[in-house]
């Protein structure tokens, strides 16, 4: 229930941030993806799902990879900013890797901050 609950939540957060940035540019990558058979019907809204759920599934798993290396202090009294670096690190890596330019600086903050947040509750919630 709570890997449901985070690939929900981070995909649709990621997805307001790729919606609603107004000069956001993923052209290049809807390129690419004409250039193979599969993704050749692909529109700019499947293109955004795709980001987001890509965003999502890679921040969950680096959150399951340095799992086991977090010394128990950081774990319990910094998880917020364990749970940041991790968001901040899955998002970047995903649009430098995909060329996605031109998102808004304050929604990607607003991603940042309610998704450091979502991941930290849905933690306490359903351990």
């Amino acid at each position: 229930m709570k890997i449901i609950i985070r690939i929900i939540g981070l995909t649709a957060l990621n997805f307001f941030v790729l919606t609603s940035s107004e000069y956001i540019d993923i052209f290049q990558l809807v390129y690419d993806f004409s250039k193979l058979p599969l993704f050749k019907t692909f529109s700019i809204e499947l293109t955004y799902i795709f980001i987001s759920l890509l965003i999502s599934f890679f921040a969950l798993a680096l959150v399951e990879f340095f799992k086991p290396f977090i010394e128990i202090y950081l774990m319990f009294y910094l998880k917020i900013s364990f749970y940041f670096f991790i968001n901040l690190v899955s998002l970047s890596t995903i649009y430098i890797a995909l060329r996605i330019y031109g998102y808004s600086r304050v929604n990607l903050l607003l991603y940042l901050l309610t998704s450091t947040i979502l991941l930290f509750i849905t933690d306490k919630k359903f351990k």
